[in-house]
């Protein structure tokens, strides 16, 4: 009565049945990560960002001293107080923000103790042109950030010749076309004193939500005991119907 099972045509059902059970799974746990590295995301960057404001060579500091580095930093907030250079504006484009397509002003500042820092001035839109920066003494209000590397199937930006536009704020490739050396962190406005140009929105602060993943996971288990669940009414209905047949 159960030699059908050992078929080939059920054998590979078998096969597919249990090959997709596991993919769920592993799906589900998958999701499990991945909600769980949000939830350990989001902590880190509400306890950096609670942390006092200080001056960015404080951080500078301790980056050169390596007891900190700019992924240990990040999301922190500081005071920068130093001159735009404005004729080394960079753009960092294939940007959006509020369903909006733009591009983000990278301008690198000289700072008090003549170092470089590269300042994200904020998100225009990309049709509009992005007016100079701020001459003078400039007081910023800011968001540590760490650079940003070039994941996998994102545009690469070229590794020769002077750089108008990029696709990654690669510090260390921006660092080939600046008068001197920059610092391994960048910074986003939150204020700036005096202001930068009305046309410039301050770039969204990072979202801390765990997302979707949790449903996911509860969704990639109830896929995988409905195919199992399925996978068994398929075997019961066929020896119901080799039991009818035998009884005839």
């Amino acid at each position: 009565m159960y030699k059908f099972i050992f078929r080939p045509i059920w054998l590979l059902l078998h096969v597919t049945v249990i090959a997709t059970i596991v993919l769920m799974i592993n799906l589900a746990f998958w999701q499990i990560g991945r909600y769980h590295e949000k939830v350990d995301f989001n902590a880190t960057v509400k306890e950096r960002i609670s942390n006092p404001i200080v001056p960015v060579e404080q951080l500078l500091e301790a980056i050169e001293s390596r007891s900190e580095s700019p992924e240990t930093v990040e999301w922190r907030t500081v005071l920068v107080t130093g001159e735009y250079i404005d004729n080394e504006t960079v753009e960092a484009v294939n940007r959006a923000q509020d369903g909006y397509s733009g591009k983000d002003p990278l301008t690198p500042i000289r700072l008090v103790n003549n170092k470089l820092l590269l300042i994200n001035r904020g998100f225009i839109s990309i049709s509009k042109d992005v007016g100079p920066a701020p001459s003078g003494q400039v007081q910023i209000i800011g968001r540590v950030r760490a650079p940003e590397i070039r994941r996998r199937f994102r545009i690469s930006d070229p590794a020769q010749g002077e750089l108008l536009e990029v696709s990654n704020i690669d510090l260390e490739r921006l660092n080939i076309q600046m008068p001197s050396e920059l610092a391994p962190i960048y910074v986003e406005v939150l204020e700036s004193k005096p202001p930068d140009s009305p046309e410039l929105s301050r770039i969204a602060a990072p979202a801390l939500s765990t997302g979707s993943h949790l449903s996911y996971t509860f969704q990639w288990f109830t896929f995988s005991v409905f195919v199992l669940v399925g996978w068994i009414i398929v075997i019961r209905r066929k020896i119901k119907t080799i039991k009818a047949i035998k009884t005839l």
